[in-house]
């Protein structure tokens, strides 16, 4: 039987009208015995909804079924953000994901994240670390491989992104010594993350999706009675070049032409921007940066210069992901 124990913890969040406000972050600690410890991590953007609502699923169900190891869950990393339903810390304006600066922590959301690299990340050897399109933006369902900086290869990425169980996955290169996937990095921790829906909203059909991919992993690392199940190995996007983001240079209004998931060529047309309070100022075609699959939509119309429109990359078989490094 697996032992269940709290390991919240609480980081100060002062505001104007709250000198000494705390905001409690929710941590569920399940051993069941010896194996690699994991953590699954949603809400570092609290905006992003799918793996918050798959990690509170996991909350009431993984303590039935864990066989071996220990799993943290942590279903709303940005207590705070999550509450507010905005991508930033509503007290400091902070972004969790480029908040690991070490100390002093400078508010809130450094605190966060200092507590965050010091109280979990060294006692985990894996992190499945889940986001989404949140407000601004709608993604492919995909699990999600992060490089950062000079980082090996691991082969054990393409199984755990195989393990997740999406038909798609997109590749980055980290740099910002900031991120997440940095401060894994440091402490040698795996990591896998995901980017699953988006747009302010979720579905069922998602929250599942999600909730079975790191049901996947969890199996794939050997902490369930079952193998993982042997899906077909995911499309691979590499969405750190330079084509891959259409981003406008102009305000107005981004009408799409093109769907998720959406095949494209290079220069197609893929929406307009549009201004309709100037109605005598010509719509501009939009043109696909190179050929690919739409991986990322803008969810809000009204863009401004520097907004991501969209984003779109080749698919690549998986068993390539090592030319990446």
């Amino acid at each position: 039987m697996a032992k269940v124990s709290r390991e919240d913890f609480t980081c100060a969040a002062a505001t104007n009208t709250s000198a000494y406000r705390r905001i409690t972050l929710p941590v569920l600690k399940i051993e069941a015995g010896p194996g690699p410890a994991v953590a699954l991590m949603a809400g570092v953007h609290g905006d992003e909804w799918e793996g918050q609502a798959a990690i509170l699923q996991l909350w009431h169900l993984l303590p039935g079924v864990l066989q071996r190891g220990t799993v943290y869950l942590l279903p709303a990393a940005n207590a705070e953000a999550s509450l507010a339903g905005t991508r930033l810390s509503p007290s400091d304006g902070g972004n969790l994901n480029r908040a690991f600066l070490g100390a002093p922590a400078r508010g809130y959301t450094e605190s966060v994240a200092a507590a965050l690299e010091t109280r979990l990340l060294p006692h985990i050897q894996a992190l499945v670390d889940v986001h989404s399109g949140g407000a601004s933006l709608r993604y492919l369902p995909s699990s999600v491989i992060t490089r950062y900086g000079n980082d090996a290869f691991d082969e054990r990425l393409p199984a755990l992104a195989r393990a997740f169980g999406l038909p798609h996955c997109v590749f980055f290169r980290g740099t910002e010594a900031g991120s997440l996937p940095a401060a894994a990095s440091r402490l040698g921790v795996l990591r896998l993350s995901a980017e699953i829906g988006g747009g302010r909203e979720t579905t069922r059909t998602l929250v599942e999706d999600c909730r079975d991919g790191l049901l996947g992993c969890l199996a794939e690392l050997g902490l369930l009675a079952s193998a993982a199940p042997r899906h077909p190995a995911p499309s691979l996007y590499d969405l750190d070049t330079p084509a891959a983001t259409l981003r406008t240079r102009d305000s107005g209004v981004f009408v799409p032409g093109v769907a998720l998931g959406q095949t494209v060529t290079a220069g197609q047309t893929i929406g307009q921007l549009i201004e309709p309070a100037r109605p005598d100022l010509a719509s501009r075609n939009l043109p696909s940066p190179q050929a690919g699959t739409v991986v990322c939509l803008r969810a809000i119309a009204r863009s401004d210069d520097g907004d991501c429109l969209l984003q779109v990359a080749p698919a690549l078989p998986l068993d390539s992901l090592a030319s990446l490094y």
